[in-house]
């Protein structure tokens, strides 16, 4: 089990981070890519990362899943990028995960995946989803193949949700409980 999390410039650094941190307790091999032409990011708050590898460096059979964070990233990017598109359907046409938070629920919305699907996302955000059933008051929603989550407050419970979703609850208690996360 291998996750894509997909990141360009301006990502929600928490909404990335603590899931990428989270999801690695769990045993998950989580692989941080860029879409940009390097590896060298800087998040919505200006920290300065490094990805693991850049998307043309990857084969994205070789992914389970895909996870999204959020952020100014996804109106400066992915909402009108054509790579974004292109592997958000690669991993929906093959019904894999693709885990979106705060803002990014949009990008896989506006290509209708989300049509009569129960989501969340950051409010405002869901105008760009075409025919979904929004959810407002849920902080975490689960539908068939996709896992959206409202904002970064959120992260460790769309972490958690993810890790149930791939393991077990057990797994998932077991790993939110060693941060002493008690939501």
């Amino acid at each position: 089990m291998k996750v894509n999390t997909y990141l360009t410039d301006g990502f929600e650094t928490v909404e990335a981070l603590a899931v990428i941190d989270i999801l690695r307790r769990a045993g998950i091999t989580v692989d941080m890519v860029s879409i940009e032409k390097s590896v060298d990011l800087v998040t919505q708050y200006n920290l300065k990362i490094k990805a693991e590898f850049t998307v043309d460096q990857l084969n994205l059979n070789d992914y389970s899943f895909l996870v999204i964070p959020g952020g100014k990233a996804v109106i400066l990017t992915h909402l009108s990028s054509k790579i974004t598109e292109d592997v958000v359907n690669h991993f929906a046409k093959k019904n894999q995960l693709i885990a979106t938070i705060c803002a990014a629920p949009s990008a896989v919305g506006k290509l209708g995946y989300l049509k009569n699907k129960e989501f969340t996302c950051f409010p405002g955000f869901e105008e760009y989803v075409v025919d979904g059933i929004y959810l407002p008051n849920k902080n975490v929603v689960v539908s068939n193949n996709y896992i959206t989550a409202k904002a970064a407050g959120v992260t460790f419970d769309f972490a958690k949700e993810i890790i149930k979703y791939l393991t077990n609850e057990k797994t998932a208690n077991k790993v939110i409980n060693s941060v002493y996360y008690k939501g």
